[in-house]
């Protein structure tokens, strides 16, 4: 009987399960199960290797890539892995922004940490001839940037008021609803969409 590597077992492990989100427990207990079969022992330590695998990139053996979706999360994705657009702004500007942002969302407040780095995104989407400089840069979490997406601010926060608007309703907050109201008349004051 040929005996298999840590790493056999573990890609082995996504192999049977492409696509499917797994946590590391999750991994480390079907990788422990098998080893258990093979060698009589459970004694196999998995979790430092299954969290180098992202940063591998292709992994012929799988014809993929493991995917980390979310933290202490992988998965098996079938293919090459996709290219990422180059931001526009440069590395200089980025840090300048965020310093100017204080390191927070500019949309929600969240501070950048470690498992949440801010993004740099256009105020004026390049579809309308945003550059990517300096002054044209907003700082914004994964959540909000994904949000927003190719909105222009004023639209994004338009969107975003109507939201709150439609939750307080809900809530029966009276003195948020007439605020809001309020601001939503001035996006309607200057036209803004």
């Amino acid at each position: 009987m040929s005996i298999k590597s840590k790493r056999d077992y573990i890609l082995d492990c996504f192999r049977n399960n492409p696509g499917k989100e797994l946590k590391l427990k999750e991994i480390d207990e079907m990788v422990k199960a098998e080893y258990l079969k093979d060698t009589g022992s459970t004694d196999i330590y998995t979790n430092r290797t299954v969290r180098d695998l992202p940063k591998r990139g292709f992994i012929t053996e799988l014809n993929g890539y493991i995917k980390k979706p979310k933290r202490g999360v992988y998965t098996l994705i079938y293919g090459k892995i996709p290219s990422i657009k180059k931001s526009p702004f440069s590395t200089l500007d980025k840090k300048k922004i965020k310093k100017r942002d204080h390191y927070k969302c500019q949309m929600c407040g969240i501070p950048e940490t470690r498992e949440e780095i801010l993004a740099i995104d256009h105020i004026e989407p390049e579809d309308s001839g945003g550059k990517g400089e300096y002054n044209n840069g907003i700082t914004l979490c994964g959540k909000c940037n994904n949000i927003k997406s190719n909105l222009k601010v004023t639209t994004f926060g338009k969107k975003m008021f109507e939201k709150y608007r439609k939750i307080m309703l809900k809530k029966g907050d009276s003195e948020i609803v007439d605020f809001l109201n309020e601001v939503l008349e001035i996006y309607k004051k200057y036209n803004r969409n």
